[in-house]
């Protein structure tokens, strides 16, 4: 019984609310109550830190559609889910792999704003080893060129940027002193996001990029 009372008086609040709304010339579909799931954590479960040695950036102008977090969440997931994949202007364009030394990708999500104005920075970081002419010539092409950046761990690919608030990447190089100094190209980037982060709900073939070998899929069971 005491259930029945709170489930018709969180429906009369929901009422008046919608009414309040119509009243002040608010659609009602505007009115969202976000449905909050339990955030828990089972006994035993796996969190291993850090993120993978396999970074991918596509350049905002390259793409014609990017993956896109929902305007309207239905879902828990929905709200840091992206669905849809890229669509590349020109035939047979990819992404672009970088590989990353072990333990060096790094992704960081902080809380930005004002009071009623709040949303998250995102920044990371990644080093590439060695003076190649294709990481020097990368280094510059991606300055100044907004995009899209792809970092995956052990559980799954987040994505960095989302249109108009596109992923900033930038290179410095160190060549070191001496012989066991490192050496090698220091990534960093930085974007601006409603959400900590992002997840990548059909991810890309990281394994094809890096290989030429696109992965096997799971068996059906």
């Amino acid at each position: 019984m005491k259930d029945i009372k709170k489930i018709l008086s969180v429906m009369c609040l929901f009422a008046i609310l919608c009414l309040i709304c119509i009243a002040a010339g608010i659609p009602a579909d505007s009115v969202v109550c976000a449905g909050f799931a339990p955030v828990l954590w089972p006994a035993g479960n796996d969190n291993m830190g850090g993120y993978k040695g396999r970074v991918a950036f596509i350049p905002e102008n390259s793409v014609s559609k990017t993956p896109l977090l929902p305007a309207k969440p239905a879902e828990t997931t929905e709200f840091v889910t992206a669905s849809g994949a890229f669509e590349f202007i020109k035939t047979g364009e990819k992404p672009t792999p970088i590989y990353a030394t072990r333990a060096t990708v790094g992704y960081k999500s902080e809380i930005q704003g004002e009071t009623d104005c709040k949303s998250y920075k995102i920044t990371g970081e990644f080093f590439h080893p060695g003076k190649k002419v294709e990481a020097a010539a990368f280094a510059r092409q991606v300055c100044n060129t907004p995009g899209y950046l792809i970092i995956e761990d052990s559980e799954n690919q987040q994505l960095v940027g989302q249109p108009g608030y596109p992923c900033m990447l930038a290179a410095s190089f160190d060549g070191g002193k001496a012989p066991a100094d490192k050496r090698g190209w220091s990534f960093t980037f930085e974007a601006d996001s409603p959400a900590p982060m992002i997840i990548m709900g059909t991810p890309i073939d990281l394994d094809e990029l890096f290989t030429g070998v696109a992965s096997t899929p799971d068996p059906v069971e």
